[in-house]
This record gives structure tokens, C-alpha cells and sequence, in this order.
């Protein structure tokens, strides 16, 4: 990661004892480190003025992320997978949709992942208000792995303007992607134990994933990270 990241981006944001923290990768992995060992939670669009009023770390979700850009007037938030829905869920069973729904933040991301129904996903969330729109296409067929082409809004294009409730997806090219969806099962299954036992279920499965594909998963969602900031620096 500290190899990979852009030397001069220090706009990686997260919570530590209440207090927005802004920094480097560098500075960054370091809270990581210190987040794995004291179990820091998961900042969402939701929770965040708790962890605020509390003065509690943590690390944070897109609808997190797009909350601090509330905070700071700034049009648009960076990251890489978001959350999702499954078949006959809601807006609020999904922080990150819940966000672009009444936020004034655009947000730039790659995919919903790939546990949740994309079809599903992608449905509430234009019912809900929120024009989606692909790189260079009007479809989204998955996150980490290959799966059926979803509609959406359109296509971005530089004729258009940001404006609110407005989701942008640059997808993982398909060669990039992990090819067996059997370790998606997998890691799905691992996810429903650990989130039985206490766990985050999203966390628990991208580990699994991880462990199953020895480190190409991290590798691949850094690099489209990497391509979705470059992208909303250009906007």
C-alpha cells in the first residue's frame, strides 16, 4: 500500500477519539494497525455524530466518508466498494444508499460488493432518487468478480454536472477480476459465521477473500481506489 499509494495524496480521512483525522497512507496504516488490535468500529453516515459527541475511534464506511465531506463543503467522496442490498431489502438496510439519498455529496466508487443482489441494489437506488452512472458504459456487472450486466441511469460523460444524490461507478476491468465465484461462496459463508459470532459480516467476507486469493483482492481494490481518486480529481 505505501508503495502503490500516490506520494503526494494525503486526503485519506478517519476517526481518531472523536476528531476528524485527515493524513497520509502512511499515517493511515498506522491507524489501521491500532484499529485491528482495539476492535475500532465502523463510522457510518448513521452513527457518526456518536462517535463524535463520544470521542470514539474508528474507521470509516463510504456514507462515513461522505459525511466528513458534508463537514468540509466538499462536492464529492472517494472509495472503492459500497454496500448493498439483498432480495426484497430496503433503503435502510443500506447506510451507504440511505446517504446519496438526502446527502448533498456525490460519490465515486466501484461497485456495490459483490455479497449483496446487484440487480436488487441498483433498483432501490434509482427508485430512491439517486441517478447512477458508469465510467464509460451504462451497465455494472459486479465488483471483485464477473456477474450479469445491470442497467443503469447512463453513462457519465463530461457534458454532465455534479449534483446531488448522484453515485458515479468506475468498475475493476473484467481481466483484473477474480474468475472463481466459488470463492465468493465461500467467503459469504465464512461472513454469516463470523457476523453470527459478533463480527462485521462485509469485513469477515473481503478477509476471506483475501485469504482465498493470497492478497490479489487487496491488490485490485487498491488499484481501482487509486483510479477513482484520479478520476474525481479530474472533476
Amino acid at each position: 500500500m505505501l508503495h502503490s499509494w500516490p506520494e503526494n495524496n494525503k486526503q485519506i480521512v478517519w476517526l481518531e477519539k472523536g476528531t476528524i483525522t485527515v493524513g497520509g497512507m502512511e499515517q493511515f496504516c498506522e491507524f489501521r494497525k491500532a484499529a485491528i488490535k482495539n476492535e475500532y468500529g465502523r463510522v457510518n453516515y448513521c452513527n457518526f455524530n456518536e462517535y463524535i459527541q463520544t470521542g470514539k475511534s474508528g474507521v470509516l464506511t463510504a456514507s462515513g466518508t461522505m459525511h466528513v465531506c458534508e463537514t468540509y463543503k466538499l462536492p464529492i467522496a472517494v472509495t472503492c466498494g459500497i454496500g448493498g442490498l439483498m432480495k426484497g431489502g430496503s433503503l435502510n438496510n443500506c447506510h451507504d444508499i440511505q446517504a446519496l439519498s438526502v446527502s448533498p455529496v456525490s460519490l465515486i466508487a466501484t461497485s456495490p460488493k459483490d455479497m449483496f443482489d446487484l440487480d436488487e441494489t441498483i433498483k432501490i437506488t434509482i427508485e430512491s432518487g439517486i441517478t447512477v452512472l458508469g465510467y464509460d458504459t451504462d451497465t455494472c456487472d459486479g465488483y471483485l468478480f464477473h456477474g450479469e450486466k445491470i442497467k443503469l441511469s447512463g453513462c457519465w460523460n463530461d457534458n454532465r454536472e455534479l449534483s446531488e444524490k448522484l453515485l458515479l461507478l468506475r468498475a475493476i476491468p473484467e481481466q483484473d477480476r477474480i474468475s472463481d465465484r466459488e470463492i465468493l461462496k465461500h467467503a459469504c459463508i465464512y461472513g454469516k459465521q463470523q457476523e453470527q459470532a459478533g463480527k462485521y459480516y462485509h469485513p469477515a467476507v473481503n478477509a476471506k477473500i483475501d485469504q482465498m486469493t493470497r492478497g490479489k483482492s487487496s491488490k485490485i481494490q487498491l488499484e481501482s481506489l487509486i483510479q477513482n481518486i484520479a478520476w474525481a480529481e479530474k472533476l
